[in-house]
């Protein structure tokens, strides 16, 4: 290297060193491990994106975080407004590059910026690494303060909107009465709830979950980011699709009506038949299954349920409040009937229109609605009959929220294309590498296994594959090391269930009182030799790092029941093209599921994928820098030893 180009050097920060490397004069790949080296940073105005990473809280940066702020940087220079897509693997540092770019544009003027997760846990993992970002949640997470109310209740348990004279109540915006960000009554102690609220409004970073976006920028427009960093971008169309469904059911009618007989008696009528309409529906399609309704169904519905106005609901018990007719704390259950109640016939009404053709811009449905209903009411049941709307093609969704700068996410994007018509979110696409060690896992696909695919799948194979695993399970358990295995469907879950009892396979699982979350969390702490559940509760958002669970039993791909409504309703939509929705869907879950136990450099860890339908795409799921782990010429009993030789390897070494 010139020794005048060194002795500039020595005049810059590493960050404006990265900077000028990265110009198209100054690009060096040689020398640009120099960033790997550095530790401090000036306190100089930086220059670009890498002069924000976090160096005090990271003092070495990562390959792949170095690669992924050099793409992030190029977009930046060729565009103000940008969205960035990058599939990042575990262990390559994704939160603190989010992190960079938010504090890049923060430093450069942008008020809000939001960085969204899927869950909690990872909200808070986030605050714990970075304290400067603040963290909003749900009413779920916070207790009302409404002085009358004694039995402590969570701000989403009360009807906080029928509670006017609450002197908790935290103003979000000027009115004539209040500027925002005062109480109702001065001096009282701010709702938790809106008082979070009102202080993310302000502006900085904020941290949080995917539902909230939907709720909070999407729906009531409350914040308008300029930056949006989305962690695990390739759930967030499922996650909107979560949100955004709404049941109705016999249930909640019948107390709403109850709640409303006297306040508003021509509402309360118009909700009688509504409820008529709906039970003649259900009981004439959907006794005992769930059915997707065709659209004439829906269209008689929508009539029916268009004549109710919700806004005379509220405002009818609103006005027998002031009258005192009813009363805000001996009536707490019914004003939250209707608060509810209300709530669900607008967004029904709303949504519903959706799920007709003519009625849409596409010229398609865009929801799809479920009916269900039982002939026989257990001892506890309270629903007899349920309609759900599903908002299914969330993409303009999706669009509408996303602001000019938009960086997404995850480490199983798997195809950019499909992605994109998944989430809407299309953009500069980057396939980040990975310094993970690849000898250090293994993804075995043995020759011997059953065929669990539902239309080639021989008589008893289901259940002598699960022994299979009960059995291999318990050998590894002889050894020391301890399995997750993950089934698809519940069914599965419970015949594991009786053949480990068999084989005397100590296990842990969810059910009879135990939530699944607290079952994980007994099985991290120790208890148990395997951890049993399936896709949908263990097969993302599960870490299993430091051989907590070395081994991985996966049985099957999870492709959609034929006759589910979902299903039904994606090949109405999709036609031919539907096929590659679901494989990308199950190349993604096999990713996930792989990675529950290699959550670092340092982990081992191996996964048995169990039916052979996976060796149809398993290989081609995997990224390049992964495929060297993939065995797929071995028997399952070779599988079995080459997998013993692997993980005793770190025992040897510590021994």
């Amino acid at each position: 290297m010139p020794l005048q180009f060194l002795r500039k050097l020595e005049r810059h920060t590493i960050a404006e060193c990265v900077f000028r490397l990265m110009s198209p004069k100054g690009r060096n790949r040689k020398f640009f491990d120099i960033s790997r080296k550095e530790t401090n940073v000036s306190k100089r105005k930086p220059h670009g994106l890498m002069g924000f990473f976090p160096f005090d809280r990271h003092p070495r940066m990562r390959d792949g975080q170095r690669i992924a702020l050099e793409h992030l940087q190029a977009e930046l220079m060729n565009s103000t407004s940008i969205t960035v897509i990058h599939q990042s693997p575990v262990g390559t540092g994704k939160t603190a590059v989010g992190y960079t770019l938010l504090k890049a544009k923060q430093a450069e003027g942008a008020k809000l910026l939001i960085y969204a997760t899927p869950n909690k846990t990872q909200l808070a993992q986030l605050h714990a690494m970075y304290p400067d970002v603040k963290i909003v949640m749900g009413r779920n997470e916070h207790p009302c303060l409404y002085p009358d109310y004694t039995d402590n209740p969570m701000a989403d348990e009360i009807p906080c909107a029928m509670l006017r004279d609450c002197p908790s109540r935290v103003y979000l915006k000027d009115t004539e009465t209040h500027r925002a960000g005062e109480t109702h009554e001065p001096g009282a102690k701010r709702c938790p709830y809106l008082s979070q609220k009102y202080e993310a409004m302000q502006g900085g970073i904020i941290a949080c979950t995917h539902a909230f976006l939907v709720f909070n920028v999407l729906l009531s427009g409350a914040f308008e980011p300029e930056v949006l960093v989305i962690d695990e971008a390739h759930r967030l169309a499922q996650s909107f699709r979560s949100v955004l469904s709404t049941d109705i059911t016999d249930w909640n009618l019948v107390r709403a009506m109850e709640a409303i007989e006297e306040t508003s008696p021509r509402q309360c009528e118009k909700l009688a038949d509504f409820l008529e309409s709906l039970k003649r529906m259900v009981r004439r399609h959907a006794l005992d299954k769930e059915t997707l309704l065709e659209e004439s169904q829906i269209r008689k519905l929508y009539e029916t349920l268009m004549q109710i106005s919700p806004q005379k609901l509220e405002t009818d018990t609103l006005r027998a409040i002031e009258r005192g007719r009813v009363h805000v704390v001996q009536d707490r259950d019914i004003l939250k009937q209707v608060e509810d109640i209300a709530r669900s016939i607008r967004r029904f009404q709303h949504a519903l229109k959706f799920a007709i053709s003519g009625q849409t811009e596409k010229g398609y449905p865009l929801s799809f609605v479920i009916a269900y209903g039982k002939t026989e009411m257990g001892p506890h049941d309270k629903v007899q009959y349920r309609l759900t709307i599903k908002d299914y093609y969330v993409v303009p969704l999706i669009q509408k929220m996303l602001p000019k700068v938009t960086y997404a996410f995850s480490a199983t994007i798997v195809n950019s294309e499909i992605f994109g018509y998944e989430t809407g979110i299309w953009g500069p696409y980057l396939s980040i590498p990975s310094n993970f060690p690849v000898g250090n896992t293994r993804i075995y696909m043995p020759t011997d296994t059953a065929d669990l695919a539902r239309k080639t799948m021989k008589k008893g194979a289901k259940t002598r594959m699960l022994r299979l695993v009960a059995t291999t399970a318990k050998q590894f358990a002889r050894k020391g090391q301890r399995s997750l295995v993950i089934v698809v469907s519940n069914e599965e879950r419970l015949k594991f269930i009786e053949i480990a009892k068999e084989e005397g396979l100590q296990f842990l699982t969810y059910g009879n009182g135990i939530r699944a979350r607290e079952c994980a969390e007994r099985f991290r702490d120790g208890e148990s030799d395997c951890l049993l559940g399936t896709v949908a509760q263990f097969g993302e958002g599960l870490d299993l790092p430091e051989e907590i669970a070395p081994v991985i039993f996966y049985l099957r791909p999870g492709y959609p029941p034929r006759d589910a409504p979902q299903t039904q309703f994606e090949v109405r939509r999709f036609k031919g093209r539907v096929r590659a929705l679901w494989q990308w869907r199950v190349m993604v879950e096999l990713l996930q599921v792989r990675g529950r136990n290699v959550r670092s450099m340092e982990d081992l860890g191996v996964t048995f994928l169990v039916s052979q339908h996976f060796r149809r795409f398993a290989f081609g799921a995997l990224p390049d820098w992964l495929q060297g782990a993939y065995r797929g010429n071995l028997s399952w009993g070779e599988c079995v030893k080459d997998a013993n030789k692997l993980l005793s390897t770190k025992a040897q070494k510590e021994a």
